[in-house]
């Protein structure tokens, strides 16, 4: 199974290698990829303007162990382990074997060229062409003059880190003016790590599932996030029960699981 739908939003359940593949299709239109953690998840259990908006992307990837946990609610527990960071870490590694360009969207000024530093270092033979910071008025003027910048730079892979959901909303809005670019990866707040503004966990915290843990410890202003998360927690709780009973002894109504799984 490499798709696995929770409250309505379809994941793609692929190891790291096999996404990075997917989206490297030739004669594909626009390729998007984003990652849903349990708090992007549930914004969009609750607007159905969100959810579309995730699930327009070409690749979705199951970020964290609040999605997992709730995969394995409704029985159809989720295989591979994703991080958005890795896999765009693995893409990366992938530019820079095909000889990609890539540009940099998004952070703080300054956020995007240490970034760009710090992987051209790790990655060699990665071409970054362009960066720019995250600032801007997405509207009018300021607009096509990023637009302008990105195109004169002739990126083919865009990473745009300007947050859920502002990021998607961008993508959207603006691919048609972006005839260069094959894949855009929303990437949220990867450029700061990269940067060196922000700090993964330990990998044996990660490896435990406890990175949601680190997070919090090391940013106490993300405990506000905490009734939110629990309130995701229930709704996948409510939902794994109704999936479940629908899908008791091979008896499955199609419309009846797609109506659970969407509310």
């Amino acid at each position: 199974m490499s798709k696995i739908t929770i409250l309505g939003i379809d994941y793609d359940d692929l190891r790291t290698e096999d996404a990075v593949r997917k989206v490297f299709q030739k004669d594909c239109p626009l390729q998007t990829v984003t990652a849903s953690t349990a708090l992007i998840a549930k914004s969009c259990a609750e607007n159905p303007d969100y959810q579309r908006l995730i699930n327009r992307s070409s690749v979705v990837l199951p970020e964290g162990a609040g999605i997992r946990l709730a995969a394995r609610r409704q029985g159809t527990p989720i295989v591979y382990r994703q991080s958005g960071i890795d896999f765009c870490e693995a893409l990366l590694a992938e530019c820079a074997e095909r000889g990609e360009r890539v540009f940099l969207l998004g952070g703080r000024d300054g956020t995007a060229n240490r970034a760009a530093k710090t992987l051209t270092q790790r990655f060699p033979g990665l071409r970054i062409c362009g960066c720019f910071w995250g600032e801007f008025d997405r509207f009018g003027e300021d607009n096509r003059r990023v637009l302008s910048i990105i195109n004169s730079c002739k990126p083919t892979v865009l990473l745009v880190g300007l947050g859920f959901p502002v990021q998607e909303e961008w993508v959207r809005e603006n691919a048609v003016y972006l005839p260069g670019v094959r894949i855009a990866v929303c990437v949220g707040g990867n450029l700061a790590v990269w940067a060196g503004e922000e700090h993964r966990a330990p990998r044996a915290i990660r490896a435990a599932d406890l990175e949601w843990a680190w997070n919090l410890l090391k940013r106490p202003g993300r405990f506000k996030n905490l009734p939110e998360l629990l309130r995701y927690r229930s709704m996948c709780a409510v939902n794994g029960k109704k999936y479940r009973r629908l899908h008791m002894n091979g008896k499955e109504n199609p419309a009846l699981v797609e109506q659970t799984v969407q509310k």
